[in-house]
Order: C-alpha cells, then structure tokens, then sequence
C-alpha cells in the first residue's frame, strides 16, 4: 500500500476580502510543499474570513464563497483539498468545510458544535443540528452531498470534524472512529492565547491515542480581522503521538506543513489498543462518500510521487525555538504580527507613540520595533518598501511635559527612541493646560486648585496631549497607538478622551503586572526577540506614575489605586472566576499573609467599586488584541451592563 501525503496550510485571511483570499489558498495550492501532497486542508471560513461577523448576515458573503468554491475546485483535480466558507441552506446559514476532488465539490460539512464563549460568537451568524445530517443541495453547479460523511479512497479513509467540535465533550469523530477512519481532519480558526498551543496538542494527541488515528489540525494565522490574532501551528498527531507541527505566529500570507504517513500503520496499532465503547449511545452509521482513486494506472504510482522519502517526520533544530516559546516570548512574536497585520491591512504609514517614560509606552515602542526586526527576517528586508512604508519612519515618538513631569521620565522617553533609531520630539504643554483652565476659570467665576479639584486638574493634562498627538499622527499618517494594559481598563485608571485615545490599543489584554515582569524578562537576557535596554534598566528602578499630580507629592499608580500583584489577583478571582468576595478575601490572605485582612477587604470593595462603575470606559477604549485567557474588552470578550443595581 503507498504512503500518503498530507499537507496542512496555515492562512491569513482577511474578512470580506474574497479574491484576496482566493490567491492566496492557490498559492498555497500550487506551493512545493502542498504541489505533491494526496490531501490539502485549509483552515475554517478561510474563503469568506473569520471574522465577518453581522457581514454574514449579506447574502453576497455566502454567494462570493461560491464563486469562489467554483473557482477552486478545478485547480488541482488529482488532489482532496479541503477548504471553509459559510453555505445557506433552506433557511439558515451554515459554518462549513468543502470537500473539492476531481473537478467536483465532492460534499459540504457543516459544523456541529458552534464556538459561543471568549471571544467567539457563532451562534449569533450560524446554525447548527443536534443530528448528524445527510441530504443533497444544489451548490456551486453540482448535486453536492451535505452533511456529515465517511470519506473513502483506494487507500485510507477520513472524516472532518470543525474546530469546536474537536473540543466539545461528545466529539463527532468519537463516532466517525468506529467506522475504521484512518485521518481526522480539524479546520480551525481558534485564537490566541498565552500558552494554548500547548492545550491544543494535548487535546490532539490525547484524541489520535483514544481513536487510534492520525489527527490533523490547521489554523488561521495573523490578526485577521482587528482583534483576534490567530497563531497557525498545524498539528499532526498520530496514535498518541505528536509526530509535526507547523510554525506559530507566522508573518508569512500562508505556511505549509505536510506529512507522510502510512495507513497500514495505523490500523495495526488500532488493532493492537482499539476497543469499542461500552455502554454504547446506540448504532449511528455514518453514510459513506466513495472518492475516486488517487491511483494512476498509467504511470503506477499515487499522484505526486515518484520516491518517497522514509525517515521518520521530526522537528528540526530550526523549527524548534518557534514551537517552544516562553510565555514572554508568545506575548512578543501575538503582539508584533497583530501590529503587523493592523499596518498593512489598514494601509497606513506607521505608528505614532505618545512616550511619558513609563513602562507601557515603552513597551509599545519595543514592540513597534521588534515587529519590523521580524518582519524583514520573515519576508525579506524589502517588505516596508513593497508595502509603500518608510521604515525610518515606521515609529514616531513624542513627549508632552507639564511642570508634573520630571526630568528622569523624559530622559528614559528620549535614550529609548535612540536606541532604537526613531525620531522623538519633545514639547511643553504647561501653557496650553493654563489656557484650558483659564478659559472655564472665567466661566465659572473662580479659581480652581488642587485641593478641591484634584482630579479635574489632573485630566485636562491628559486630555490636552491627545489632540496633539492626535494631530502628528495624522500628518505622518500613522496609527495612533494607545497604551492602556487590562489593569487600568478594569478599574478605569485612565483619561477618557486623554490618554485613552488611540487607533489601537495593543497591551489591554494583558495585566500591568504581566508587562512588569515582560520588562523585567527582557533585561534579565531571556527574550530572543528582544535585546536588554539601558532606558528599560533606568525605567525598572522607578515607580509607576501618571505624573499629573505636583511633583512635590511624589505620585505613585499603586498609591493611587493598590499594589498590582494584589490588583490582578483580584481582577482574576471576581471577573474571570466569579468568586464571591468572601472566597476572594480568604484567598488573598493565603497569598499575600503580609498585608492586614481590613487593607484586603478595603481593596477588594475599591476594586469591585471601581470595576462596576468603570464599563463606560470600557465600552469606549480603542480596539484591543486577545491575548490572554481572558479580557475585558466589551466588543470581543468580557460584556458587563453599564447600569446596574451594582452601579
């Protein structure tokens, strides 16, 4: 029997974006890694995009997904490739797999365990069965098969399963694996988050030992649509085995890796550890599709092969440091191609960076940088000029001093531009503050101070810098970076319409304690993509400070609010767990025994007030990237009423 060749390609789509998309699954298609494969399979919805949210409601989504299907299935007729789109079918609109062989769409999957938490919202565009199904639809001028299917060639047999149904409690394939399924294939679009690669090959490797069969997983890659970043990594797994994966966090439009496997293989170890389930939920058959043979008598050989290579598939020394990422390192390569995407997708010039001297901005210009430092690895050094950006002008960083801020803060601003090798202005903003002061002083009939208008005086420098900075960013034509981490948004420690402002907002998903440690990570020499910095050395031995207030009263974020470490632990335990407050408190004194059990309970009511009353804020701050386990960001993750009984 002739080993088969699977490859499996990693794409970045761009929602609504048909024909862009289309070039680049043929590119795919006709690649040398995917040119000899027996079967291609392609990530989910890559036709039409993930991402397309209400546009699903347009019936030219679904109708563009099938010209486009007619398009393809011609291409390469000798090969199964399996590719995603959104398919209408009598009075609802399905997420599904097509499977194109011989000229033909040869059947039409569709998804049976909708993704509706986190991040996804599926439910809300597509429908779903409780059944499996099995009728027939006119598509994309045949008579196309739809439903749920075992499919046979001359040589192995297969079943599709679509991303939540691989991680659902009753998975489809648990059925399709008693019928004698060689492969599984898994289209993804499932999103990034810190250290979830490495739950998908637990969850991939654990499914190919129980069912005895080769397991294969692909995914979207890139920030496809604004806010989800998509970290490809195909995972082959074979008997309980992870025997490939693909690379993570590409910058490249699309990355193919393939496998060669042997099918007479697999059914001796199914032989040796299969057993049929006991009790049984009852006799599903699942109907079979017969697929011709990929045999070609002429030439006697499987398509693509002429000799083939027998050593053992294993990771190389190169592919090694991509898959074994530390958590520093995912946040630094998620970060970089979700800025990446966002340049060139929205066809702007660069970013335009407010730097106080503090660690978010700072974090932000290094992440700016080390964006274009893989960039040009990954795509070659031309790749700003193809996309009509200076590179020398891809970051522009600027200061607005007040008499708050010191001359530590703009120092550290100014080294860290040089460092990287990116214009920096600086300029006073005092009278521009005065003249905005003045202007309502004069209206009010009084003069406002610090004692009874603290928080007043304290905004409208934050809210004065951003017109400014609004205003270079627009005459360089750039993206105009916020820089606000989930700790400030969870307690609204931010100036709305100050320096909330911004086209995108790269560090919300992540805690203020988190891009301590990233800094800290950084200079102890741990993060290969990032080199150790003086200006982040001076910046590590300050405190965090908004500098709005007089300097006189030396103004600290964790005086203002709490220490951070306590802020997330909170943040964690009564948004992302639900605790109760009780449950919270008593947690808290395990971890941190050294604070008094009444400073616990007094930051515990603070944050819960803070958090309640903060949602309009939220609701408001700029797009933000997923990257973590979970976010507040309302539009993607974590949705909260902004009146309540609470508020």
């Amino acid at each position: 029997m002739p080993k088969i060749k699977i490859a499996a390609v990693t794409l970045n789509t761009t929602p609504l974006d048909f024909l862009g998309n289309y070039e680049a699954i043929k590119k795919a298609i006709e690649s040398p890694e995917a040119k000899e494969a027996d079967c291609i399979l392609f990530p989910e919805l890559s036709i039409s995009g993930y991402g397309c949210e209400d546009a699903f409601y347009k019936p030219y989504v679904w109708t563009r997904s099938e010209e486009i299907i007619e398009k393809l299935k011609t291409i390469s007729k000798n090969q199964i490739i399996l590719v995603g789109l959104p398919v209408f079918v009598g009075s609802y609109l399905y997420n599904c797999m097509a499977v194109l062989f011989g000229g033909k769409v040869t059947a039409l999957i569709p998804k049976l365990n909708l993704a509706n938490t986190g991040v996804h919202y599926e439910r809300r565009w597509f429908h779903s069965e409780s059944e499996f199904l099995n009728k027939t639809i006119s598509f994309a001028s045949d008579e196309v098969p739809f439903g749920h299917f075992i499919f046979h060639t001359a040589h192995w047999k297969f079943g599709v399963e679509i991303c939540e149904d691989s991680w659902s409690v009753q998975k489809p394939s648990s059925f399709y694996s008693l019928q004698g399924i060689d492969v599984l294939f898994s289209p993804g679009a499932s999103h990034f988050a810190i250290g979830k690669q490495k739950i998908r090959r637990q969850i991939f490797t654990e499914s190919s030992r129980n069912q005895c069969n080769l397991q294969v997983f692909t995914n979207l890659t890139g920030n496809e649509s604004g806010r989800i970043i998509f970290e490809g990594g195909a995972i082959f797994a074979s008997a309980g085995n992870l025997v490939k994966e693909g690379p993570r966090l590409s910058f490249s439009p699309f990355q193919v890796t393939s496998y060669v496997f042997d099918p007479m293989e697999l059914r001796a170890a199914k032989a040796r550890s299969f057993r049929s389930p006991k009790p049984k939920e009852g006799n599903r058959e699942i109907p079979s599709i017969h697929l011709e043979s990929l045999f070609d008598e002429k030439n006697q050989k499987t398509h693509g092969f002429s000799i083939l290579d027998k050593r053992k598939e294993i990771l190389s020394e190169e592919e090694l440091p991509s898959l074994h990422l530390s958590e520093y390192e995912e946040f630094t390569k998620a970060v970089c191609l979700g800025l990446y995407d966002y340049l060139r997708k929205s066809k702007t010039k660069g970013f335009t960076l407010s730097l106080s001297g503090g660690a978010d901005s700072a974090t932000c210009a290094l992440l700016v940088h080390t964006m274009k430092e893989i960039a040009k690895r990954e795509n070659g050094d031309s790749i700003f000029g193809s996309l009509g950006i200076d590179e020398k002008q891809l970051l522009v960083t600027i200061y607005q001093k007040t008499e708050n801020n010191s001359i530590l803060t703009e120092e550290i601003a100014k080294t860290l531009s040089e460092e990287l090798g990116y214009r920096f202005y600086s300029i006073t903003i005092d009278s521009a503050v005065s003249t905005s002061v003045q202007l309502i002083e004069s209206v009010l009939g009084k003069t406002l101070n610090w004692k009874e208008h603290d928080l007043a005086l304290q905004n409208i420098q934050a809210r004065v810098r951003s017109p400014l900075v609004w205003l270079l960013a627009n005459l360089e034509g750039h993206l105009l970076i916020s820089t606000g981490n989930r700790s400030e948004a969870a307690v609204g420690y931010t100036t709305m319409d100050g320096d909330s402002s911004g086209s995108i907002a790269p560090l919300a998903g992540v805690s203020k304690e988190f891009l301590l440690d990233f800094l800290d990570d950084i200079q102890n020499g741990n993060n290969r993509l990032i080199s150790p910095k003086e200006s982040i050395r001076v910046l590590r031995n300050t405190k965090p400070t908004a500098e709005l207030k007089p300097l006189s009263e030396h103004q600290e974020d964790e005086k203002d609010l709490m220490p951070y470490p306590i802020l997330q632990s909170i943040e964690e335990k009564l948004v992302y767990q639900s605790l109760r407050e009780e449950n919270c408190f008593e947690m808290l004194k395990q971890e941190f025994p050294w604070e008094s059990g009444e400073t616990l309970l007094g930051y515990i009511k603070k944050f819960k007030k803070l958090f309640m009353v903060s949602q309009w804020k939220r609701e408001r701050l700029p797009p933000s990237f997923h990257l973590d386990v979970y976010g507040l960001d309302p539009k993607s993750s974590y949705r909260y009423p902004i009146l309540s009984g609470e508020t």
